[in-house]
């Protein structure tokens, strides 16, 4: 790998964009974290004609036209606000220096000191993606900025990865607000499908406790991918028969939410039915069941309350414990389709 260092001007990083050779958002890149006061901020040192810490940028010649391509490889949140500032998306701070004030309000002269601004470039070249990866890892691992999720998101580009967010995806998430919309910028949807894909593969585990190594074995191969994913889809389809208005506010809480997965998930690998028989009576007896777990009131209540309460109220993510809830909940499911069948 070879870098150099420059200075580079915002009209220069704009005029990239303008021709299309500058990317922003490479698969090893995080989403975009930053909320709008960072981002204000950061345009009110700019006008300011403050510095902020280099950007990292690979330059990608194409040996047979000589197009340059500019690949971010650290600094996506700096890059995306200035050209979010420009596009009129985000306005300097609402202070009495800046007062809210658009690019598109701004005097030609502080238009002129803004796309004159210097940014220090790092620009590497004659590398590879492997090596990229190593040093966004590294870059982001030093300052503490990285969560695990994204330094994975970094490092792994494989199997395993995609179909953790292909399962990310999936609408339940969305519909029951599993998830915030910071902790989304933040890849904590993908990881907490990486664990029930986890799951899926290894069976009941501690929280996250081989998370990394099978980002890394499946990597390049991942086999049965095709079978677990759509063992996963049939999990996710029963859970949500399970979900009502009087269970839900339990239902999303990430522990219950990860045992309900395991148990519906057994079902159908029991049973291969992707629906139950009488899910209305199964939704009885878990509702109060779940409900207990929070209030812990589970007094006078069949024993498997105080078993269930016991098992998510302190360390939720241990393997024995996650394991117990998930029998509960398993055995709640069989018997209930079970009295059904007999009474057919």
């Amino acid at each position: 790998m070879k870098y150099d260092v420059s200075l580079q001007t915002i009209a220069w990083l704009n005029g990239r964009r303008t021709d299309d050779t500058l990317e922003i958002s490479p698969k090893f890149q995080r989403r975009p974290v930053w909320m709008e006061p960072e981002r204000t901020s950061l345009m009110a040192t700019i006008c300011g004609a403050l510095p902020f810490p280099e950007i990292y940028v690979h330059h990608d010649t194409d040996p047979d036209t000589g197009v340059e391509r500019h690949i971010v490889v650290d600094g996506q949140q700096r890059v995306t606000s200035i050209l979010m500032f420009i596009d009129g998306e985000i306005s300097l701070p609402s202070d009495n220096t800046w007062k809210g004030l658009y690019f598109r309000d701004m005097t030609p002269d502080q238009k002129t000191q803004f796309w004159d601004y210097k940014i220090v470039v790092r620009g590497l070249s004659q590398t590879n993606e492997a090596e990229i990866r190593d040093l966004f890892e590294r870059l982001n691992t030093n300052n503490i900025a990285l969560n695990d999720q994204e330094i994975r998101n970094a490092k792994y580009k494989g199997r395993f990865k995609e179909a953790a967010e292909q399962i990310a995806d999936n609408p339940l998430f969305q519909s029951l607000g599993l998830f915030t919309a910071r902790d989304i910028r933040r890849m904590q949807d993908v990881e907490y499908a990486s664990e029930l894909l986890l799951r899926t593969v290894e069976g009941v585990t501690n929280k996250k406790d081989i998370l990394n190594d099978c980002y890394a074995a499946y990597e390049e191969d991942f086999p049965r991918e095709a079978e677990y994913l759509e063992e996963v889809d049939a999990a996710m389809g029963l859970l949500r028969a399970l979900i009502d208005d009087g269970n839900k506010a339990q239902a999303k809480r990430k522990s219950n939410f990860y045992s309900l997965f395991g148990a519906c998930l057994e079902y159908y690998r029991a049973t291969k039915r992707s629906s139950f028989k009488v899910a209305d009576d199964i939704v009885a007896k878990l509702t109060p069941l779940l409900n207990a777990s929070k209030t812990g009131d589970v007094a006078n209540k069949p024993e498997e309350y105080a078993m269930y309460f016991e098992a998510v109220s302190r360390a939720a993510s241990d393997k024995g414990r996650r394991a117990t809830r998930e029998k509960i909940l398993l055995d709640v499911i069989l018997t209930e389709e079970k009295k059904s069948k007999g009474a057919a």
